[in-house]
């Protein structure tokens, strides 16, 4: 699948430049299936900043979806609402689906594991950002979603 957030480092003659993406609902269901959510009709919004930094380009953004969970007491939906931001370098080189590790072995002899998620890459002139955003959202979603309301196996008076 194409992205559907992309920026042109071409469109970017003082540096800066500033871009607003719509979230459709086909876009959520699609790169949010896996998370256990559904998108509403509501469609969000992506909205970010890039700023060239020496070889790379830092995007900040703020991500706003609309999404329906299950309540882990109920199993009825429960709305959930993400709104977070993000903060990103990209960088030229070779793209790659899995993350960059590096590993050293402490005193015990035990490797860490040092991720840096913050660091992507792109080749061209065209970011896509779509990965992050979907990261962004999954990260944000509640890993035990509730009712906002009282449900039928809440106690009386309290949301689950």
């Amino acid at each position: 699948m194409e992205p559907s957030f992309v920026i042109d480092t071409h469109a970017l003659p003082e540096g800066i430049g500033a871009w607003t993406f719509p979230v459709p609902p086909e876009w959520c269901a699609h790169h949010l299936a896996a998370g256990g959510v559904e998108p509403t009709d509501a469609p969000g919004t992506v909205e970010v900043e890039v700023t060239k930094t020496g070889d790379g380009y830092l995007v900040r953004g703020r991500v706003r979806v609309f999404l329906t969970g299950t309540c882990v007491r109920c199993l009825g939906p429960t709305p959930i609402s993400v709104d977070a931001k993000f903060d990103a370098l990209y960088v030229h080189g070779i793209v790659d689906a899995t993350p960059r590790k590096a590993r050293e072995a402490d005193e015990d002899g035990f490797e860490a594991v040092a991720e840096e998620p913050d660091v992507e890459h792109f080749q061209g002139h065209e970011i896509g950002i779509d990965a992050y955003v979907r990261d962004t959202i999954l990260l944000e979603v509640p890993m035990n979603p509730r009712c906002p309301v009282p449900c039928p196996l809440g106690s009386p008076g309290s949301p689950c």
